[in-house]
Parts: C-alpha cells; sequence; structure tokens
C-alpha cells in the first residue's frame, strides 16, 4: 500500500513530466595533439591512451551539462614527418595532460534514460577547461623539462617580450558526440573532443630560433634542446631570423573515446506521448 501511494504521489499530473536527474561514469580512449610538430591534423604514431571521469546533469532531454576529469599524454616528432623541412628540424616532444572542465551538450534527437522514445541521440558539445601540461624532450637518455630551458629565449634581457608560457592554462572544447540508453539506469556513448588552445607552446615549438649563446646564458642545455638539427644531419647555427615554428597557428589537443555512465536517481515515471 505504501508503495502504491509514493507511486502515485510521483506521477500526478503537475509532476507527471521529466524531472532533472544525474550520471556518473567513466571515459577510456586516446589522446593526441595538433600543432607545429604535426605534418596532419594529427599524426597516427603519437595518439596515446587516455582516461578519466564524467559527471552529467540531465536538464531535460534537449541538454546536459557535463563536467570532466581527463589524464592523457600528448607528444610530437619530427623524425615521423615526410617533409624534409621538419625532418631536418629533427624537434620532438612529450607531456603528461591533465584537463579539468565543463561543457554543454545539445541532444539532437532528444535523450532520457528509460524512455522509450529518446533511448539515443548524437549531441554536439562546447565549454570550458582548465589544463596542465609541461612539454618534455629526451637528450642523451636523460629527460629534460623545456619551458625552463626558454629554449625561444623566453626571460632573456635580449628577447624580453617572450615571456615564459603557463603551464596551466585554458582551453575550449568543441566535438560531437553520440549515446545510448541501454536500460533505465546504464548508458553507454562514444565522444570526439578537441580542445582549442590560447597557447602554440603545447610543444614548446612557436616563433624563431636564437642564437645559442644567448640560449647558453639560461641553461648549457638550452641551445642543444633548441636546435638539433646536428643529431641527423650538418650542424647549422641559426638566428633569429630563421623560423623554428608557426606563431599564426595555436595548437590544439583532443580526448576522445567510449564512455559508460550510471543514472542516479531517475524519473520514478514519464509521460509517455
Amino acid at each position: 500500500m505504501r508503495r502504491f501511494v509514493v507511486l502515485i504521489f510521483f506521477c500526478t499530473p503537475p509532476l507527471f513530466t521529466f524531472s532533472q536527474y544525474w550520471e556518473a561514469g567513466l571515459l577510456g580512449g586516446l589522446s593526441a595533439y595538433s600543432g607545429d610538430l604535426t605534418q596532419t591534423l594529427v599524426d597516427v604514431k603519437e595518439i596515446h591512451p587516455a582516461g578519466g571521469v564524467i559527471v552529467r546533469y540531465n536538464v531535460n532531454q534537449w541538454y546536459s551539462i557535463k563536467a570532466n576529469i581527463l589524464y592523457g599524454t600528448i607528444s610530437g616528432d619530427d623524425a615521423n614527418s615526410s617533409v624534409f623541412s621538419m625532418n631536418y628540424r629533427n624537434l620532438s616532444f612529450t607531456s603528461s595532460l591533465l584537463d579539468i572542465g565543463v561543457q554543454a551538450e545539445i541532444n539532437l534527437l532528444g535523450y532520457w534514460s528509460g524512455h522509450p522514445r529518446y533511448k539515443q541521440t548524437p549531441y554536439l558539445l562546447f565549454g570550458f577547461s582548465v589544463y596542465r601540461f609541461n612539454p618534455k624532450a629526451q637528450y642523451n637518455g636523460q629527460w629534460y623539462e623545456l619551458q625552463p630551458l626558454g629554449t625561444e629565449g623566453q626571460g632573456t634581457t635580449k628577447y624580453n617580450e617572450r615571456e615564459k608560457y603557463a603551464l596551466t592554462q585554458i582551453s575550449l572544447p568543441l566535438g560531437l558526440g553520440y549515446k545510448y540508453a541501454i536500460n533505465r539506469w546504464w548508458n553507454i556513448g562514444f565522444e570526439f573532443g578537441y580542445r582549442y588552445t590560447f597557447t602554440d607552446y603545447l610543444d614548446d615549438v612557436s616563433k624563431t630560433y636564437v642564437e645559442s649563446d644567448i640560449l647558453n646564458g639560461i641553461n648549457p642545455m638550452s641551445p642543444r634542446l633548441a636546435n638539433r638539427t646536428g643529431e641527423r644531419y650538418d650542424p647549422v647555427e641559426y638566428t633569429s631570423v630563421d623560423d623554428r615554428g608557426d606563431p599564426t597557428n595555436n595548437d590544439w589537443y583532443f580526448f576522445t573515446g567510449f564512455t559508460v555512465s550510471y543514472s542516479i536517481l531517475p524519473n520514478a515515471c514519464y509521460r509517455f506521448n
């Protein structure tokens, strides 16, 4: 009797509609980057495993808000390129990347766990992330953090307009996905999300070379990791008139993968029409 009364209470006409609910789950997939060390949009040789947790708040069947904590790796290597100028440059990097973000999702066909009409949909996403990265490069078997080395003259008096880039920054996620409700509680999906950044230094490469004697004043490793052509070809001494990267385009990174989530306190009932 008590159960019947509770069901009637939740299904009375004023509440006989969709109500908000939460989901919590995991994402498992891949991460990569696009920038000065990629010949194409993404270098398939530099794609890495990634994963994290997601929490989704379903406002109604058309809109959701999702928070995520994702962790992956980004990297690039001129040795992968078939373009001679990139291969000759011989730069490389790798970096772990932590992404904490919030996105709005637009469910194009409508979505609601347990509802027969809205059990699957493609969706668009856009939002805001704070991310942490730290590019490193290997030299003679040892890894070096590149940002403190000022490989493009950051922090020197001659190039004082070049400030050291921050290792914690903001990005704008853009992407699309697809989700399907297995039943009232469990959801699965697939998501692809690019992150536009406001830096050209995910890979520690952006502007021009800097004279080696200036870089040597920062750290003896700075000129060695700034100009690496001599490791594969005849060494060349570059100056600030020689391009090291392309400062006109900022870098991107992306996370993509499968999601599985559990619906927390979904609706007691629905109005099916």
